[in-house]
């Protein structure tokens, strides 16, 4: 059971064992090459007299600014005439000049405890809004309203979801013991979310980011348990004799990917969330564990142990048949892509290696690593428009922190600094 454990919950050890799998690197990144001209002057405040509206606006634009620059997607372009509320076409000529293709104007109104926000987004070329929306909220949501701003532009000219709306669960020990919490997608509002005073491991988010399935040793057996976000209530998912743990939501929520051990070994079942009904996947003697689904729901992805190292799998949910896909020295920990290509896992090229991201395509050709011997990185969960992986890593040498970087391997850096290791993240749709 010791050694099953230390396989499905990740926490080191691992089998030697030759690596037969090419193995590179690709270098580069999403940086600024193609990336669209969007100015943003100052955001303004509806009633100048007032400074309470200047400094909500002021803080308003720090926020998008920062969500635009995070997305990749933008040459922010800053310097140039100031919106004064009134038509952006006045101001549209100067930033042409400029290089500018589009303009957002904000403009903050506050009205008792109610933010009030109107928004333009401007196209110069064409000399009209691509939208103009207003925006009202209660003021304890100052942040979750400029992450809506922010998507809604990122919408608006990509054709793409933001992430700015999302956020990411972990565990850390802070307290002296493993709890489960939440972060906004920048490392803001870090918000602990149990106080089991126990283990609280493995953290997976419903598609629809309301609850939060993880296993818990507070009632002494690993367990699994739902938590319900807004609510803050945690009820019993799971809770056979051994190992209850979480592995991904089907793609429209009714089902759990699970790893149970209640036969001799671990090994991956599905419950239907529904109707409470379990049917196993897998039947292995050794272990099967961090099962998690396709984004068409039609395969899994898995590892397991079954030819002597713990390898990823992909099983077809239809036909039930399986086939490998990784030949290291060690894997675990799949995550599979929002756009299905690529399989993040955390793994060992060679036995004598720190742990390492890989990405592994579909058909298992293609292996690509996206850390290189800096501490050990595991535990990889994509960002939901498959552009970013947040994981963890002992690079700064004081325990397992969390850090972002971009799905081929570039600009890694930390999410945020709290006290203790932070380890198991998960990102939410």
């Amino acid at each position: 059971m010791r050694r099953a454990l230390a396989l499905v919950l990740a926490l080191c050890a691992a089998a030697p064992a030759l690596a037969g799998t090419e193995v590179y690197i690709k270098v580069g990144g999403q940086g600024a090459t193609g990336a669209l001209p969007l100015a943003v002057p100052p955001f303004i405040a509806a009633d100048a007299t007032k400074p309470q509206e200047a400094l909500l606006a002021a803080r308003l634009h720090d926020i998008v600014r920062d969500d635009l620059l995070f997305s990749r997607y933008f040459n922010l372009l800053e310097n140039g005439p100031h919106y004064d509320g009134a038509n952006l076409a006045a101001i549209a000529p100067d930033w042409k000049t400029g290089g500018a293709n589009w303009i957002l104007g904000v403009k903050a109104a506050q009205d008792a405890s109610l933010d009030e926000i109107t928004v333009d987004l401007f196209d110069v070329g064409t000399g009209s809004s691509l939208f103009e929306r207003y925006y009202k909220l209660d003021d304890h949501y100052e942040r979750t309203l400029a992450h809506t701003i922010s998507d809604d532009v990122v919408r608006a000219l990509t054709g793409k979801k933001g992430v700015a709306h999302t956020r990411i669960a972990f565990v850390n020990d802070q307290t002296g013991d493993k709890e489960l919490y939440l972060v906004d997608y920048d490392g803001a509002r870090v918000r602990q979310l149990t106080r089991d005073r126990s283990i609280d491991l493995l953290p997976r988010f419903s598609p629809d980011r309301t609850r939060i399935a993880y296993t818990s040793y507070k009632d002494g057996n690993p367990d699994l348990f739902l938590l319900d976000v807004a609510k803050g209530v945690i009820s019993p998912l799971s809770t056979y004799q051994g190992l209850n743990i979480a592995g991904g939501f089907s793609p429209n929520g009714s089902e759990l990917l699970m790893t149970l051990s209640r036969g001799k070994s671990p090994n991956i079942y599905l419950k239907n969330l529904l109707d409470g009904t379990i049917s196993q996947l897998t039947q292995q003697h050794g272990a099967d564990s961090s099962p998690t689904f396709s984004p068409d729901g039609q395969q899994v992805a898995f590892t397991s142990d079954r030819a002597g190292n713990p390898e990823i799998y992909i099983m077809n949910m239809t036909t039930r048949r399986v086939r490998r896909l990784t030949n290291l020295a060690w894997c675990d920990s799949p995550s599979w892509s929002p756009t299905g290509e690529w399989i993040a896992f955390a793994g060992r090229a060679n036995p004598q290696d720190p742990l390492d991201i890989f990405l592994v395509d579909v058909t298992g050709n293609q292996i690509r690593r996206l850390t290189n011997g800096e501490g050990a990185n595991e535990n990889p969960s994509w960002s939901p428009d498959g552009r970013f992986l947040v994981f963890t890593s002992t690079r700064d040498g004081a325990g397992s922190k969390l850090f972002v970087m971009d799905a081929d391997g570039s600009a890694p850096r930390r999410l945020l600094h709290i006290p203790g290791s932070s380890i198991t993240p998960a990102w939410s749709d």
